[in-house]
């Protein structure tokens, strides 16, 4: 297997994470207020995210963009990371929906732009 598939679904099940935890923690801060106080505050966890996701991401498109060579995919990609950082950016300066609404779709954009990247690397293997 290709390195590009590890880092894709690496990639993928961060975005993933980042998506339930921006549609679970405000339901859990609205029912449980104690936990609110207890996780030690949200721009930790974007913060980590980040720190995981952009690594993860940049290296699977590399090693994807080295096989497919489609620049499309890793604009998209990119993009993905871009808008991830500016909700990371805007955390806490923003209402709370459009965190959240920013937050995830950076987060789509990027599993979306894995998964083409993750598709194109498997097509090539498994036609030459």
């Amino acid at each position: 297997m290709n390195v590009s598939h590890y880092f894709d679904r690496i990639a993928i099940t961060l975005s993933g994470i980042c998506i339930v935890h921006c549609l679970a923690i405000p339901l859990l801060v609205a029912v449980l207020p104690v936990a609110a106080l207890s996780l030690g505050g949200d721009a930790h966890f974007h913060g980590w995210m980040l720190g995981l996701a952009v690594p993860t991401s940049l290296a699977g498109f590399y090693f994807g963009y080295r096989i497919h060579h489609k620049g499309n995919l890793v604009s998209l990609g990119l993009g993905g990371i871009v808008v991830l950082i500016v909700a990371f950016v805007g955390h806490g300066h923003w209402a709370e929906g459009i965190e959240i609404f920013v937050s995830i779709l950076g987060g789509l954009l990027l599993a979306i732009a894995h998964w083409m990247n993750l598709r194109g690397v498997r097509r090539i293997h498994f036609h030459q």
